[in-house]
């Protein structure tokens, strides 16, 4: 609505200092607006350029509610305002200056506004700028440094809100520690292709600064801009501020040593708590600062249960947060717990053993989450929607079927894939109707609170999660937790990372925003060695102390591939046999890091969405079919998948070196269930095409080389009924309905037969790329939208002989000659598994929509 305020208008706003703004809201109340509460919110940016910039509003106290969209709908000299009202009285809104549908964000942060008595809250938000004016008598638009990083022991980079002369810096530029002027060797453009006059400029220091001066005051100061403290981002990467050991809260029986790295903190206390829901301390002890920016205090006595949070001194401001190396907390994250570890062991524990896995290519991977397993209210579940209800046997819906864990052991799957466990933001512990996918990350070490039986004991959410991982494993089943180290849910005051160490933890941009290659508002620096160091510990972490059998990495492709090296080895080194994997992309737009073939030789694999997408057509168009309903040229693709993605021929190659490096799927909980797109492509009256697909769509990733991973609830045609995003659709729509389990039994029974053969023999496992170029032939075919291939069992050591597996992509039948001799079918459209349906030769009849396996 407004693009661009004059340039004439702008540069009499740059003139002066101080403006004369006035209160649109002066003297009025709510209801002279027609609401019960009333929010006025101005904006100014100092390019005058408002085109696609709007808010996100929410009431967020007492209560927390979705948001909503407003447009900016008057304006003034500050520039444009909105001017929204509520029906309901809310003692605290939320707001967010965002570009068109989340383009972009003026601020990363969720920022609050307090009602007052009035009834009205007026603000006045300045371009990138965290803090926001309640006063417009003490607005200032001067020019301003918009921000400043310490990037070296000699380099400052800076970037200002309107350009400067680089070739008339001298006597104009200050830099000071503690009001101390430092020498200036030059100023000159940061990016060498602008012209002399830049908003982005490098400061280089005379003399270099020593490492304890990273926690004192810092400020740069240009004739006519506002002054700016100066961040420390990329200095602290120097190995004068690693610090390799153990951090956190440190326990033994006669005392706990606290220990923290905040090397820009000019001081730091621990706050300890009497009462778990106290809101002041009973003690503030200050910290002790050590070697390596680590602050420590050693407390005497059994702390065990102690609560205890940090209050940190850094750039001029005190903020106060729980420790990001929490092992324990209390409900909903609010305060750190020292806790005992051993106390959170039962009988049986120190004894759990891993079930064995030979190789990666053994794998077979269901994704899962704890609510939508357990949740179905028509299931003998005693615990639904907890950790325990994952342990509970003989379990069953009122129809009969085995649920829970159960099916697991009836399906015959080999590692469970838990949607994230560890502790969320928004996530409100214990209340009904909450209901979340867990991708939005608070704390790291300490599992999430809400699918524990009793949030408000710290041990509970603890003991549970080992009980439910000591069941998998005693039924012969591997543990994969889903992990989410590319982002946090909230920057700056919710996020422990930003309280501890502001802006270190996260990639932030040249003009001070943090990059959102998430797709979410941020993105964890991962590159950083003390980033890097706090992924990698809190890995070995969940490895040693909670038994975990691999990890699913959210985002991957925004990691470093250094991190992702130090992850592989860090890991393999604690246990070889730890599955590593996953996205290789990021969000929309994001600098990938770490994509498809990134991975060659490492250890780690991928998900595949070119499998996915060659058997069920883009995720990002429902309407458009793949291969397994019909459509057209896909053959090579799939030969490309069959072969577990490693280069076959000049023509049949893809991004691994080996199988195990690819994840090959159809569906998982981001986008459309797999019957759900089925049904946006052919309608949903057509039920035996559709189970077909459903057979079909998983035996060609069942049947194929690399790691299979299949969706939660596939195997008995799961829907979510059309919603292609359903973490905020609550456990209704998300939860298993086990009565699909009764009324599709004989996809079950398919899946579970494919799993079944699978697992009999390694032909379709086989463990190297040379294996399958030696062993694999594709044979021809005379119809279009057939793929058909022969392995060498023998060779490769299966009791198999000689293999043939045909997959018929047309909704029709084919015939297909097979090769001299008598072969036994044990796969076609209705049955799977590994006995015999019937022993044919010569020409077979090959169902529309199916897979055939035969063997000598």
């Amino acid at each position: 609505m407004f693009k661009k305020i004059s340039w004439i208008f702008l540069i009499m706003l740059l003139s002066v200092t101080m403006y004369a703004f006035t209160a649109y809201s002066a003297g009025k109340t709510a209801e002279d607006f027609g609401g019960k509460i009333v929010l006025i919110l101005h904006y100014h940016r100092y390019d005058g350029n408002y085109d696609g910039w709007n808010l996100w509003v929410w009431p967020h106290k007492p209560q927390s509610l979705a948001g909503k969209s407003y447009e900016f709908n008057h304006m003034d000299d500050f520039g444009p305002f909105a001017v929204i009202t509520f029906d309901k009285k809310w003692e605290q809104l939320g707001f967010i200056v965002r570009l068109r549908e989340w383009e972009k964000k003026d601020v990363n942060a969720d920022r609050f506004v307090k009602i007052p008595k009035t009834g009205v809250a007026e603000i006045w938000v300045l371009e990138g700028e965290m803090d926001f004016y309640t006063d417009p008598s003490k607005i200032d638009l001067s020019p301003r440094v918009k921000a400043a990083f310490l990037d070296s022991f000699t380099d400052i980079y800076a970037y200002l809100s309107t350009p400067m002369d680089t070739k008339q810096w001298f006597k104009k530029v200050q830099v000071t520690i503690d009001g101390k002027n430092l020498p200036i060797k030059s100023v000159t453009k940061a990016d060498p292709t602008d012209i002399s006059k830049t908003k982005y400029i490098k400061i280089s220091l005379g003399e270099e600064l020593k490492p304890e001066d990273v926690s004192k005051s810092i400020q740069l100061k240009i004739d006519g801009y506002m002054k700016k403290t100066i961040i420390c981002r990329k200095i602290l990467d120097n190995s004068a501020f690693y610090y390799s050991g153990e951090l956190g809260a440190i326990y033994k029986r006669n005392s706990t040593e606290f220990r923290i790295w905040s090397p820009v903190s000019s001081s730091a206390d621990l706050l300890l708590y009497d009462d778990y829901n106290a809101t002041e301390p009973s003690k503030v002890i200050p910290m002790i600062k050590k070697d390596k920016g680590v602050w420590s205090t050693v407390i005497p006595g059994d702390l065990h249960l102690k609560a205890y949070k940090y209050r940190f001194t850094s750039y001029g401001k005190t903020r106060e947060t729980v420790d990001m190396f929490s092992k324990a907390v209390t409900k909903n994250g609010e305060k750190s717990v020292v806790v005992d570890l051993s106390r959170t062991n039962f009988d049986g524990w120190e004894a759990d053993i891993k079930p064995q896995l030979k190789a990666f290519e053994d794998s077979i991977i269901y994704e899962i989450h704890v609510a939508d397993i357990t949740g179905d209210p028509s299931t003998t579940i005693i615990n639904k929607g907890k950790y325990l209800g994952l342990t509970e046997r003989g379990v069953t819906n009122s129809l009969g079927v085995k649920v829970g864990l159960d099916h697991l052991i009836e399906l015959g799957i080999t590692h469970v894939h838990i949607m994230p466990i560890h502790d969320s933001f928004y996530l409100k512990e214990g209340e009904r109707d909450q209901y979340g996918w867990g991708y939005d990350p608070y704390l790291y070490w300490v599992p999430e609170g809400h699918y524990s039986t009793d949030p408000s004991n710290p041990l509970s959410r603890i003991t549970e999660v080992k009980k439910m991982v000591k069941a998998l494993h005693d039924s012969g089943i591997r543990v994969i937790l889903d992990v989410v180290y590319n982002h946090t849910a909230q920057t700056g005051p919710g996020s422990p990372f930003d309280q501890t160490v502001p802006y270190y933890f996260y990639r932030i941009d040249y003009m001070g925003a943090y990059t959102n290659g998430s797709g979410v508002g941020n993105e964890i620096a991962t590159e950083r060695p003390m980033m890097r160091k706090f992924i990698v510990d809190s890995l070995l972490y969940w490895v040693s102390e909670y038994h975990v059998d691999g990890f699913r990495f959210d985002l991957l492709g925004l990691f470093d591939k250094e991190t992702v090296k130090a992850i592989e080895s860090s890991l393999h080194a604690e246990d070889p046999s730890i599955l590593v994997y996953g996205e290789p992309w990021g969000g929309w737009g994001a600098n990938i890091t770490f994509g498809k073939g990134s991975q060659k030789g490492m250890h780690i694999a991928l998900f595949n969405d070119g499998i996915r997408d060659a058997i069920i057509g883009s995720v990002f168009n429902k309407k458009l079919k793949g291969f397994a309903l019909g459509s057209r040229a896909k053959e090579t693709r799939i030969k490309r998948g069959v072969v577990g993605s490693i280069s076959y021929s000049s023509k049949i190659y893809d991004f691994t070196s080996d199988p195990e490096e690819t994840i090959n799927y159809v569906s998982s909980h981001d986008n459309l269930t797999l019957w759900d797109k089925d049904v946006e492509v052919v309608g949903n009256e057509n039920i035996a095409l559709l189970k077909k697909a459903q057979k079909f769509s998983n035996a060609i990733i069942l049947l194929s080389q690399g790691i299979p991973f299949l969706h939660g609830g596939v195997d008995f045609c799961r829907t979510k009924h059309g919603n292609d995003n359903s973490y905020n659709a609550g456990l209704e729509i998300n939860m298993f309905d086990w009565k699909r389990k009764a009324e599709f039994y004989d996809v079950f029974s398919y899946y579970k037969g494919l799993i079944d053969l699978r697992k009999a023999h390694i032909a379709f496992r086989m463990r190297t790329a040379d294996d399958i170029i030696n062993n694999l032939v594709f044979l021809p075919t005379q119809q279009k939208r057939v793929v058909a291939f022969r392995i060498d069992g023998e060779a490769i050591g299966d009791q198999w002989k000689d293999i043939i597996v045909i997959f018929n992509g047309n909704t029709t039948p084919v015939f297909f000659k097979l090769p001299d001799g008598n072969w036994n079918q044990v796969v076609n459209e209705e049955k799977a598994g590994n006995g015999i349906l019937k022993v044919v030769k010569g020409v077979i009849n090959i169902a529309g929509t199916s897979a055939c396996v035969l063997y000598k």
